[in-house]
């Protein structure tokens, strides 16, 4: 992941740090990798500033040699952030966009570390993120410490349970729902999470849109419109459990006109993606082929 060019200015210029608010409406990920570089150059800032306190300075020293000091110590500061610092602003600029759901989808970034803090606090992101999005939203009450499958095989036996009481809801073969859970989540590593870390438990990628009335949680998403794929930010479902996930699931399946034809497809796998594709669960045009294809990977573990 490389960083913006920095131009040849102050590492933390005022005049950028004003316009950031609108650069966040343009290209949020490009915010973050700027907000990202500008703290890794402060910390840098910091960091040659402790140096020289720490330094035996002569009884020559003056003011102004302090200046000067400080304004070579800027350009060399300058010079390691364009030649690529210390890879802090690269694992800086991966957590926030996890943090406010911005990291593309089909790219798995590496797992946070639970021993790390926040990065920045809440206000900051919000500030980052121009309040455009509010990537903050809360999910409720505190979520539910359920963690995250490893593995496939893990990950199917984990839902399992949960799959069978909606499958029997809705009349299919309960390693189906399993299959569209792992499709919709990357096997469960690609869950929503929350800015603080906390996972979402959206299993489905079922939108807050409607008359929900629980968390939300905001994510950068890919949809298709006239077969051409493009990205956008939408608000998702937020809960507080994978059995809350399955159960809301079962709830829309049945509940909703659209998905009339889902019902009772036993082990048709085929006929249960086709109508969920014709019902517009999702755009993408091979979005039935996909979920057929998982599961049968379902089904051979």
């Amino acid at each position: 992941m490389s960083l913006p060019t920095l131009p040849n200015r102050l590492v933390m210029d005022p005049a950028s740090t004003q316009g950031m608010a609108e650069l966040t409406r343009k290209d949020p990920k490009a915010a973050m990798r700027a907000v990202a570089g500008q703290f890794e150059g402060l910390l840098l800032s910091q960091l040659m500033s402790a140096m020289r306190e720490n330094s035996l300075g002569g009884d020559e020293d003056s003011g102004e040699m302090d200046t000067f000091r400080g304004m070579y110590d800027q350009q060399l500061v300058q010079g390691m952030i364009q030649s690529g610092g210390m890879g802090l602003a690269d694992v800086l600029t991966q957590q926030l966009m996890r943090a406010a759901n911005l990291a593309d989808t089909q790219q798995e970034l590496p797992p946070l570390a639970g021993s790390l803090p926040p990065a920045v606090s809440p206000a900051q992101l919000r500030q980052a993120y121009g309040g455009s999005v509010d990537p903050l939203a809360s999910a409720g009450p505190a979520a539910s410490s359920e963690p995250l499958p490893g593995d496939k095989d893990g990950f199917v036996a984990a839902m399992l349970p949960h799959a069978r009481r909606a499958a029997e809801r809705l009349g299919v073969a309960p390693e189906l729902l399993v299959a569209h859970a792992a499709l919709e989540s990357g096997w469960g590593r690609r869950m929503l999470r929350q800015a603080d870390g906390q996972n979402s438990f959206n299993l489905f990628g079922i939108k807050a849109t409607g008359n929900w009335q629980g968390g939300s949680v905001a994510a950068l998403t890919t949809e298709y419109e006239s077969g051409k794929a493009k990205k956008q930010v939408e608000s998702f479902r937020a809960y507080q459990s994978y059995a809350q996930s399955f159960d809301d699931y079962a709830q829309l399946i049945e509940s909703s006109p659209r998905y009339r034809q889902a019902l009772n497809q036993g082990n048709d796998f085929g006929a249960y993606a086709q109508a969920l594709q014709r019902g517009g669960y999702a755009t993408d045009p091979a979005y039935a082929a996909k979920l057929q294809a998982v599961a049968k990977s379902v089904v051979a573990l």
